[in-house]
């Protein structure tokens, strides 16, 4: 079914998948093992909220715009 080539191939795919499932499992131990500190959940909410109230204005103004231009308030 496959070529030498082929295989070569799949046996590199094969163990580049099984180093990507290993270093998967590294940053998830890691990620597990690590404690926030007292503020960084604060941190993380007001990083969350400069980042999609912007989007968010933005998107209601624009489908307002849309709506007042539909409907010509």
């Amino acid at each position: 079914m496959f070529k030498d080539k082929e295989k070569g191939s799949m046996e590199d795919l094969i163990s580049k998948k099984e180093k990507l499932r290993r270093e998967d499992e590294e940053l998830k131990k890691l990620i597990d093992e690590t404690k926030f500190e007292k503020n960084d959940a604060k941190a993380l909410i007001i990083a969350a909220l400069t980042t999609i109230v912007p989007v968010v204005l933005i998107a209601c103004l624009l489908f307002y715009l849309l709506i007042k231009f539909i409907f010509k308030f």
